[in-house]
């Protein structure tokens, strides 16, 4: 697959009607939850899940969301097997905390530390797996890809959540962006985003997001589930 950082995009978006009140998070300890999927291309698919202890506190523009990692599972080939290893040892704490606007809207999170040595050094042994077992340079490729945006990925997910996933505004939003690409290839990248909340707090109870990029008929998909609810 070619690569697709855009060098000309248009971007569509087909959003639910605002439709949000002030959020009442409760005082007690909660549960939140993050599920990354994502498919090889192959028919393979790799799950990795994370949740955190996490609890509400008011402050002066909002709430404050602080919060630890408690689990991690990683479901990865194998032929990522070390760098398996690394992403069940890594802990995401340090997203948090996340300010919230009154409405539940995310006005600051923090932004995940670059990829480490340690990581490009498991690249790297993963990739030299590959080699030892003859994939075809196409499937080597698409496995350094994802080797490669497993670990960035995760972190680009934390650092680019949906702004209303802790309130959103009911009914499924849609984004599409055209891409035109610097060997004259065309795509597209569409997102869905949808959620439920929960009708005493305004608070996410279950929401995803769905990420299908399609580059001349070569079409990828990833999935993001998030869950929050009382521990």
């Amino acid at each position: 697959m070619a690569s697709i950082a855009p060098v000309l995009g248009t971007r569509t978006a087909f959003a639910a009607p605002f439709s949000r009140g002030l959020i009442n998070p409760p005082t007690e300890p909660m549960r939140f939850s993050r599920v990354l999927r994502r498919g090889l291309g192959d028919g393979r698919e790799i799950t990795i899940a994370r949740s955190f202890s996490v609890h509400f506190a008011p402050a002066q523009e909002g709430f404050d969301l602080a919060g630890r990692q408690a689990e991690v599972e990683v479901d990865l080939p194998e032929q990522l097997a070390a760098f398996a290893e690394l992403e069940r040892a890594r802990d995401d704490s340090a997203m948090f905390p996340i300010s919230l606007d009154p409405f539940g809207q995310i006005a600051v999170s923090r932004a995940p530390a670059p990829m480490s040595a340690q990581v490009e050094a498991a690249v790297a042994q993963a990739l030299a797996a590959i080699d030892r077992q003859g994939h075809a340079p196409g499937d080597r490729e698409r496995l350094r890809q994802f080797a490669l945006a497993v670990h960035n990925g995760g972190g680009a997910i934390t650092a680019h959540m949906p702004v209303d996933l802790f309130a959103p505004a009911g009914g499924q939003q849609e984004f599409r962006q055209t891409l035109a690409l610097e060997d004259g290839m065309a795509g597209e990248v569409r997102t869905l985003f949808d959620g439920e909340t929960d009708a005493e707090t305004g608070l996410m109870q279950t929401a995803w997001r769905e990420i299908v990029t399609e580059v001349e008929g070569d079409r990828r998909t990833s999935r993001e589930e998030w869950t929050l609810g009382l521990a």
